[in-house]
C-alpha cells in the first residue's frame, strides 16, 4: 500500500489525520511503529498509508487517470484538466464532492485536456496580466499569442478571458532578469523551520523592499500564518515543490504532482496562484522544465548563489553577493540559514550605494 509523508502539526491527533486521509488510526500506528497513539509530537514526519482506488469499472484504455494528491480539491483538479467539477463527480460516482482522499484515482472526462502533453494549453487571464508576462511565463512570444487567439489589440485583454497558449517543444530556465534594468531581486527558499522568517520580513519592511519567497508545500502546511504574513507584506510567492525531492529521479507524473499539490496549498492558504517555480537543489532536466511549463510555471534559477546555506561567515556571504552582482541579478538565499539576516542589511546598503534598486522576480523580469 503506498504512503504519503505527513508532518505532524500542533493540535493534530491520529484520529484527525486518519479522517483527513481516509485511513484508520491503526493503519498509521502499524506503518510507523507508534508505541502510544495518544502521544505524537509536532514536527514529526510519519507515513500515511493510503488506498489507491481505481475509478468505477477500472480505467478504460487510453483514458486519463489522475491520482489525488494532498491539498487537492475537485475544483483544482477540474481547472488542471479544463473540465467541470460536475463531469468528474458524475463519471466517478462521487457521493461527496468535498471529500476526496489522497491516493484515490479519478477518471477524467473524454474532453479533458492533458496538461502534460506537447502542443497547446489554455490559460485564464489574471489581474495584472499582460500579453508580455503571459508569453514570458509560457516560453512563447506576444506575436504567437496574438495569432493563436485572433487578438486585434494586444493591450486589450480582460481578466477571466481564456487564451490558447502554444507550447514550445523545449522550455528553458531563467537565470537572470532584464539586464537593461539596474534592479536586482532577493529570493528566499523555504523548506524546513520558521527560522529567520520574521527577522527577514522585518529587514525587508524597514528597507521598503519586496522579495520573492519560494515555498515548499510542507513549509506552507506547517507555517500557514507565516505564509500569509509573507503575502500580506506584498512579497511574491513561488512554488518549490511539496517535499523538496530530487526531481530528475522522479517520474513525470510524480514531478507534476509535486508542483500541482504545492500550487493548490499556496492558493488555499493565501488566495493566490503562483506561477514561478524553482526546482529543489537547482536540479532539473528537460522533461522537468517541460512539465513545469505545461502546468503554467516559469522555472527560475539564480544569477548569484549566496551560499548562505553553508554558513561560510557573514562577510563571505556579503562579499559573494556584492562582488558578483549585475543588473537583473536573481540572488539565491535561504530563510533557514542562520547568517542570512546578519548579512542582508549590509548587502542592501552596498548595492544601493552602487545604484541598484530592488524588486520581485516578476519586476526584475519585466521590460
Amino acid at each position: 500500500m503506498p504512503e504519503i509523508m505527513y508532518t505532524i502539526k500542533p493540535g493534530d491527533t491520529l484520529g484527525a489525520i486518519a479522517r483527513l486521509y481516509g485511513t484508520t488510526v491503526q493503519a498509521i500506528v502499524n506503518a510507523n511503529n507508534i508505541i502510544n497513539p495518544n502521544l505524537i509530537y509536532p514536527g514529526t514526519r510519519i507515513g500515511i498509508p493510503v488506498q489507491e482506488m481505481e475509478p468505477p469499472g477500472g480505467p478504460p484504455p487510453g483514458e486519463i487517470i489522475y491520482t489525488v494528491q494532498p491539498g487537492d480539491t475537485l475544483n483544482s483538479i477540474a481547472r488542471l484538466y479544463q473540465v467541470s467539477v460536475e463531469s468528474i463527480v458524475e463519471l466517478n460516482n462521487i457521493q461527496d464532492p468535498n471529500l476526496i482522499y489522497p491516493g484515490k484515482k479519478l477518471l477524467m472526462p473524454e474532453e479533458a485536456v492533458n496538461p502534460f502533453q506537447n502542443g497547446i494549453t489554455r490559460y485564464i487571464v489574471q489581474q495584472g496580466d499582460t500579453l508580455y508576462r503571459i508569453a514570458r511565463r509560457f516560453g512563447t512570444t506576444v506575436a504567437e499569442l496574438v495569432t493563436s487567439n485572433n487578438i486585434a489589440d494586444p493591450a486589450m485583454i480582460r481578466v477571466g478571458q481564456t487564451l490558447i497558449i502554444p507550447l514550445t517543444e523545449n522550455a528553458t530556465a531563467i537565470y537572470r532578469g532584464n539586464p537593461s534594468k539596474n534592479m536586482v531581486t532577493f529570493t528566499f527558499d523555504a523548506t524546513y523551520g520558521d527560522n529567520q522568517t520574521n527577522t527577514l520580513l522585518d529587514i525587508l519592511r524597514r528597507n521598503n523592499i519586496k522579495a520573492t519567497f519560494f515555498l515548499s508545500g510542507i513549509w506552507v502546511e506547517n507555517y500557514p500564518q507565516l505564509t500569509r504574513n509573507i503575502a500580506q507584506a506584498g512579497h511574491e510567492i513561488g512554488n518549490h515543490t511539496y517535499t523538496h525531492p530530487h526531481l530528475p529521479q522522479l517520474s513525470l507524473s510524480q514531478v507534476a504532482n509535486q508542483i500541482v499539490s504545492t500550487g493548490n496549498i499556496i492558493r488555499n492558504t493565501v488566495g493566490r496562484t503562483p506561477y514561478l517555480f524553482r526546482p529543489p537543489f537547482g536540479e532539473y532536466d528537460q522533461s522537468v522544465l517541460n512539465t513545469a511549463a505545461r502546468l503554467g510555471y516559469l522555472t527560475i534559477m539564480w544569477t548569484v548563489d549566496s551560499l548562505d546555506w553553508q554558513s561560510p561567515g557573514v562577510d563571505a556571504i556579503i562579499n559573494r553577493v556584492v562582488n558578483n552582482i549585475e543588473p537583473g541579478a536573481i540572488i539565491l538565499m535561504h530563510q533557514a540559514a542562520a547568517q542570512t539576516p546578519l548579512a542582508l542589511q549590509t548587502i542592501i546598503d552596498r548595492l544601493r550605494n552602487q545604484g541598484y534598486s530592488f524588486g520581485t522576480v516578476t519586476e526584475v523580469l519585466d521590460p
